[in-house]
């Protein structure tokens, strides 16, 4: 549609206000610039200089802190700084320093705790600090206070907060919280602190978080656990963890990670769970364990899939398909 009315200019910025982009300047009327910024607070940018004014910038910023950007120097005023923070902490970072106290920096804490990144040094208190982390345990990371119960209160909302805490500070209490959350929080425990539960914790969130487990601590059962929440991680393991009870977790997930047990975890139990998730694994199965058993099951699962099937037990594989 070819804009060449105000009438259409509006039209377009009730769907878009940033299509203000592409309004003739001849069409860029009062009406149509203040739709545009109340609509989409970033459509700022497009305003042209001589046609920005307190009321319309205000309006941008109450829409979209972040219009702060494209707001005059003339025009940015402490009221126009609060109204931006408070709708996007992250604005704080286009406020002149003059208008940064202790109230303001408060309120786009309050609103994103990663605003603290923007507050001046002199001004990270404690009471700035635990309302950004109370917001966004990442603020953690721009924050000088050292208190336990901050770094607690961070990875609890944010386990991977934990990098940003200092190692001397990272204390056990803080390190099962953190893995707790997010299990990949434990690439930043200290060694010292890594034992069996810790990892079994990490791995029980989030199974990727192997990767981080000492190998001392890599047991059948947090193997089994790691698989158990995630049956690919099965794939990263080198064959002398690839135990039985931890081939029979991945297996029963998908049949067809049999193929990647060692021989001598292929047990009647591990092959047997492998062809009732799938019958194609019996393909993996040794042909010295294709029992009647497991070739039934695997019949049963996928249909007729002879091919893989010993001759004697052909008959009874037809004769359990003919009663599904």
């Amino acid at each position: 549609m070819k804009i060449n009315t105000v009438e259409k200019a509006l039209s377009s910025i009730k769907n878009d206000g940033l299509s203000l982009k592409k309004i003739p300047e001849s069409l860029l009327v009062y009406e149509v610039i203040i739709e545009a910024v109340k609509k989409d607070g970033l459509a700022l940018e497009y305003v042209p200089k001589d046609m920005k004014n307190d009321i319309i910038c205000l309006a941008a910023v109450k829409q979209d802190g972040l219009a702060i950007e494209f707001v005059p120097k003339k025009f940015k005023n402490e009221m126009l700084c609060l109204e931006a923070v408070k709708q996007n902490g992250l604005a704080i970072e286009f406020v002149p320093k003059k208008f940064k106290n202790e109230m303001l920096c408060l309120e786009a804490v309050k609103q994103n705790g990663l605003a603290l990144e923007f507050v001046p040094k002199s001004l990270r208190t404690e009471k700035l600090s635990k309302a950004a982390v109370e917001q966004d345990g990442l603020a953690v990371a721009y924050t000088k206070i050292k208190d336990g119960s901050l770094y607690l209160s961070a990875v609890k909302q944010i386990g991977l907060a934990l990098k940003y805490i200092p190692k001397s500070l990272r204390t056990k209490e803080i390190c099962i919280e953190a893995v707790k959350q997010n299990g990949l929080a434990l690439k930043y425990v200290p060694k010292l602190l890594k034992s069996a539960s810790v990892c079994l914790d990490a791995v029980k969130q989030n199974a990727i978080a192997l990767h981080y487990v000492p190998k001392v601590f890599k047991s059948d059962i947090l193997c089994t656990e790691a698989v158990k929440k995630n049956h690919w991680v099965f794939l990263d393991l080198d064959n002398e963890y690839r135990v039985p009870v931890v081939c029979l977790a991945a297996v029963t997930q998908d049949g067809n990670l049999l193929e990647y047990a060692p021989k001598s975890s292929k047990t009647p139990e591990v092959c047997l769970a492998a062809v009732k998730n799938n019958g194609l694994a019996l393909e993996f199965v040794p042909k010295s364990r294709r029992s009647e058993e497991i070739c039934v099951a695997a019949a049963k699962q996928y249909g007729k899939i002879f091919k893989y099937i010993p001759k004697e037990h052909r008959e009874a594989c037809r004769k359990a398909l003919t009663l599904v």
